[in-house]
């Protein structure tokens, strides 16, 4: 268990990313992680990161948003969502608590990560050529056009689904995977939109891949979050009242990606449109 005594817990977070520095903690910066460390630290549940075996699924750009980001640590007690987001601002809600296993990982033991882009539809957009570009990103085993290098993680790729498709004047873009690399995803939706626009070719993609070079440029943060970090047996459906704070917030903060993030946790709890 660690040095923190008590059990080990899962929660499952979301934020909208417009006013924060990112997800992971970066000193004078208001970032998720700095605040929600704050937060377990204020409600008592642990005294340090290190020493209640703290880890986060995912981490997230300034400006990307989530519905579904999972962190875990030892705590001395199980807390409730309301009790969490009482000392919590208002872009910043818990989702789900509970218990896990004493040995429970999120990032090592995730399944896969799903982002979401949701932006206007361009005008012209070829939806098959950039349908074809998805297709060829998922077979691709080249990332370097389509990540910011990270030291000690090797540029290959694991397989994974790309979707993209309109829905009257929106595109909307799917991204999932067992891992991302830095930027891959924003890089990825750069391409397909450049691909879409008629502005580079598909071919494009696979020259670029096969002869290395810059790569491409990312798509800007607004529009795309993380929905959902899947595990074996562990799921974390949303507190409904954990659901109505959030929505009540990003209702008064309107855009695409936001009215998305509202639908999605709708549908988890039961309701449509």
């Amino acid at each position: 268990m660690g040095a923190e005594e008590g059990m080990r817990i899962a929660l499952r977070i979301a934020y909208e990313g417009s006013s924060w520095f990112g997800f992971a903690r970066q000193p004078g910066k208001r970032t998720v992680e700095g605040v929600l460390l704050q937060t377990l630290s204020k409600a008592g549940l642990m005294e340090t990161p290190e020493r209640a075996g703290y880890e986060a699924a995912a981490r997230t750009d300034r400006g990307v948003s989530a519905i579904g980001q999972v962190v875990a640590l030892n705590s001395r007690y199980l807390p409730t969502p309301e009790e969490l987001n009482s000392f919590l601002p208002p872009d910043l809600t818990i989702l789900s608590v509970r218990g896990v296993s004493p040995t429970f990982r999120p990032r090592r033991e995730a399944l896969f990560r799903h982002y979401r882009y949701v932006l206007p539809l361009p005008h012209p957009f070829d939806l098959h050529e950039a349908r074809r570009g998805a297709k060829f990103l998922e077979t691709t085993h080249t990332l370097t056009p389509f990540c910011k290098p990270e030291p000690g993680r090797p540029l290959s790729s694991k397989p994974f689904l790309v979707g993209i498709r309109a829905e009257g004047e929106i595109l909307k873009a799917d991204f999932i995977a067992t891992n991302f690399l830095h930027h891959q995803v924003r890089r990825m939706m750069g391409a397909l939109l450049l691909v879409g626009k008629g502005e580079r070719k598909v071919e494009d993609l696979w020259k670029l891949s096969r002869e290395g070079g810059r790569g491409w440029e990312p798509a800007p943060c607004e529009g795309l979050f993380l929905v959902r970090v899947g595990y074996r047996d562990l799921p974390l459906p949303p507190n409904p009242s954990a659901v109505k704070r959030f929505e009540d917030y990003l209702s008064r903060v309107p855009s695409l990606g936001n009215a998305e993030m509202r639908r999605v946790l709708r549908e988890e709890l039961g309701f449509k449109g």
